[in-house]
């Protein structure tokens, strides 16, 4: 609902009275458990027990609706901040771009910033409140919570509905989960943090298997990513969420854990994974080669050279055995660094994120690189705690950013546990069973020596080729549906006035050719213009104008693009099947400069997807670099999917310097400076 800006008034305190009267309302609507005196303190409540029957004979004290039981309090507190603030707002929601007004209530809770709580919306009585995904980390239990895969989830994001074959964990479902109620979604890997919120479309709680099922389940209502989540007084962007959160009630999910057990989830918060951008996913790889591994009919992923680790794959490894593994691989990459580097820094770059410490570092310093070999099977579950575990081993130093992220601001190479380690020998990267020409592979089909940034070092190459109309066809160009580059249009046309002498006879110039009724009729004939006619009269053409007529009017030569990667080449005669040329304009990557709460300079970046860079990776480096918030979003008039980076202040240097770095050209790129003021 959210996928567009809304346009949210002054906001305004909310007086006590109204505070509670909201905070109440939810508690019913929501139904909210409220702790009895016997649940919070049996003895407290069998003492007070006790002194009622001592005092039967006094009258009790009149109660007073406005000093609430603690609990009462604490609830409303909890879920209405007593600083809350509100708003009213207007948006666009639908395919028909609906208009949709309504109420938001902003407040803060403990140690963190102003942020959207609750929204409200609708007609009259009809009106209902929503919890957003902040107000949902705070209070859990607060809806039923759903789950998806992980993709299944990334694609909600984009503002679709979760169909009812996407609901993994069930039957059981919730009991809660009925027709029109709000209900809260998680992805596997986070099982405990709800991300997105809707309303039910069907009884969710009476469904049996879910497999085969058609139609929508859930429709979106809001999500972690949208505009609502981005929302903050400061502009700073939206805040992540944590990596688990107690107090969800998971065991109605019983079949979750099996699902996760099924799924091959590799760490993909710090992976550029283009299947699952594309919206696939393989389910069920990581089990089924583990199987058969185990089994012993399997063949062995690791190369001839290292048996010592075909028999690690057999088995799953213990917690510990993980854990010692990445403490190994940590220490390896420290080794390397103060060995292979240079002093002070030995060729490392503070601040050094999450993604890039276990993608870098970890990875291809592992003993083992199997589903199994993943900081989700470690006893830390999360690279945040693991790096406050190497803080504790006195090897790093840290600190935690706003939003909840944790970067490394400088390593101990001088340790004594890295100067006397011993380097073990390391599998060979491995072998995918299938071609693939997309960012990341090289010209030998092998996955990359890490999993971080796959599109840093790409070589790109954009090429235009034609398809040629019928009027071409067959006089000058052999086929329509062959694409042809600019040059064998050249050629073909060559070809046709060396066997038309009559073409070149008597004219004013060797460069000109006299026209003839298949040149005057299929091609100046076509869509013409001014200096068609001009041409017409003077009965004659140059070579070099005749061609590039023909190239430029689309109606003889519609254009198609192709992009290469790594050294791909295209040729027309012997097409690869797996390049298929596309239809119009060439893609390009777009930066806009624009202002935003009067002064405020931001730069968003779009159009990267069709160019194999990631924009949930490429952000990260880009706040590095530019020393700023960089947030993604979903991209404000683009196609569903297609994602946008909004970094704070005039970036486009950076920007254009990271993007070289991904091997994008200078001429790929469009720059639009909506600061400037415009000319009258």
């Amino acid at each position: 609902m959210f996928k567009k800006k809304p346009q949210i008034k002054n906001l305004s305190p909310l007086r006590s009275s109204d505070r509670r009267k909201l905070a109440d309302q939810i508690i019913a609507e929501y139904s909210v458990h409220i702790p009895t005196l016997e649940e919070i303190d049996s003895t407290a409540a069998a003492t007070a027990a006790e002194s009622q029957s001592q005092s039967q004979s006094q009258p009790p004290p009149p109660s007073n609706p406005n000093q609430p039981t603690p609990a009462l309090s604490s609830i409303r507190t909890s879920l209405v901040p007593e600083t809350c603030l509100s708003a009213r707002f207007t948006t666009h929601s639908g395919a028909s771009l609906t208009l949709v007004s309504g109420t938001v209530y902003v407040g803060a809770h403990p140690g963190q910033e102003e942020r959207i709580l609750w929204i409200q919306y609708g007609n009259g009585k009809e009106s209902r409140l929503y919890p957003t995904v902040y107000t949902l980390w705070h209070n859990p239990g607060l809806t039923p919570l759903l789950h998806s895969q992980d993709f299944v989830v990334e694609k909600l994001r984009t503002g679709a509905d979760l169909m009812t074959p996407g609901l993994v964990g069930g039957p059981p479902w919730p009991e809660g989960a009925k027709v029109g109620s709000v209900v809260a979604v998680a992805g596997l890997e986070r099982p405990s943090v709800p991300v997105w919120v809707g309303t039910c479309k069907i009884d969710v709680s009476s469904l049996g298997r879910v497999q085969g099922a058609k139609g929508a389940a859930v429709e979106g209502i809001h999500w972690e990513g949208d505009e609502i989540w981005s929302w903050s007084q400061f502009g700073n962007g939206g805040r992540a969420g944590p990596e688990s959160i107690e107090g969800w009630d998971m065991t109605p999910h019983a079949g979750i854990e099996a699902g996760m057990e099924g799924l091959d989830l590799e760490d993909n918060e710090e992976e550029d994974d283009d299947e699952g951008q594309n919206g696939g996913v393989a389910l069920g790889d990581g089990a089924a080669n583990g199987e058969s591994n185990a089994n012993g009919h399997g063949h062995g992923h690791g190369p001839a050279g290292a048996p010592e680790a075909e028999t690690e794959q057999e088995r799953e490894p213990t917690t510990a055995e993980v854990d010692d593994a990445f403490m190994q691989a940590f220490l390896y990459a420290l080794y390397d660094a103060k060995k292979n580097a240079d002093p002070p820094h030995h060729g490392l770059d503070y601040p050094i994120q999450p993604s890039f410490l276990i993608s870098n570092m970890i990875q291809p310093h592992l003993r083992v690189q199997n589903q199994h070999y993943t900081i989700k099977k470690t006893s830390w579950k999360n690279t945040k705690k693991f790096i406050k575990h190497l803080e504790k081993q006195v090897l790093v130093k840290s600190k935690d950013r706003n939003g909840g992220e944790t970067v490394i601001l400088d390593m101990d190479l001088d340790d004594e546990r890295v100067r006397i380690f011993t380097p073990y020998r390391l599998p060979k990267p491995k072998v995918q069973t299938s071609t693939s020409t997309g960012p990341g592979a090289d010209a030998n089909n092998q996955t990359p020596a890490s999993t971080g940034d796959t599109s840093l070092g790409q070589k790109l190459a954009l090429q235009t080729v034609y398809r040629a109309s019928g009027k071409l066809v067959p006089d000058l160009i052999p086929s329509k549906t062959t694409y042809y580059t600019a040059s064998q249009i050249s050629a073909f046309l060559k070809k046709y006035i060396e066997n038309n002498p009559s073409l070149t006879d008597k004219s004013s110039s060797p460069r000109f050719v006299k026209l003839d009724p298949f040149i005057a009729n299929n091609v100046l004939g076509s869509n013409p213009s001014a200096a068609d006619t001009r041409v017409l009269a003077a009965g004659e053409i140059s070579r070099d104008a005749l061609v590039k007529r023909i190239l430029e009017d689309s109606h003889l030569a519609i254009p198609h693009w192709l992009l290469l990667r790594n050294e791909q080449t295209y040729d027309p005669d012997s097409p690869d099947s797996s390049l298929k040329p596309k239809s119009g304009p060439a893609p390009q990557v777009s930066i806009v400069l624009e202002k935003r709460s009067g002064t405020k300079v931001v730069t968003k970046i779009s159009g990267l997807e069709v160019f194999g860079i990631n924009p949930q990776v490429l952000a990260p480096e880009l706040q590095k670099k530019c020393a700023g918030s960089a947030s993604v979003g979903q991209h404000v008039g683009g196609k569903p999917g297609m994602m946008e980076i909004l970094v704070q202040g005039d970036q486009r240097d950076v920007v254009e310097k990271e993007l070289s770095r991904r091997g994008i050209d200078k001429r790929w790129i469009t720059v639009d400076d909506k600061t400037k003021k415009k000319k009258k």
